[in-house]
């Protein structure tokens, strides 16, 4: 990616929002107690808005993310587990610095639910 004086240009930001958000994805789909946001009952009457906010300023990267989660783990745990992940993934697959990692927690479903189902 080029930089140019501590400033990412214009492609370079579209393109690393492309592919921090594909990370972000992935690693929420791997962990069973996220529930996709995209599954969520009732959006047929509401304009969705997309779960992943990506910033840039200067090189740095602040994210804030809205999830759901599966009710029976610690969550104080459960989201230092995917702040971590997530940072982590972003800063050895694109190299880039990330700043922040904010999770928001819409919703706690019950383990149950059929919301979890595909």
């Amino acid at each position: 990616m080029k930089m140019h004086n501590d400033h990412l240009d214009f492609e370079t930001i579209k393109a690393a929002s492309d592919i921090i958000s594909a990370i972000v994805e992935s690693s929420l789909q791997e962990r069973e107690s996220v529930i996709p946001f995209n599954y969520e009952r009732f959006t047929f009457f509401k304009k969705k808005k997309n779960p992943i906010s990506i910033y840039f300023k200067n090189s740095e990267v602040y994210l804030k993310i809205k999830l759901n989660i599966k009710k029976g783990k610690n969550l104080m745990e459960e989201t230092l587990h995917i702040q971590k992940e997530i940072k982590d993934e972003i800063v050895h697959l694109t190299g880039l610095k990330v700043k922040r990692v904010d999770l928001s927690i819409e919703k706690i479903v019950p383990a149950g639910s059929g919301l979890s189902e595909p």
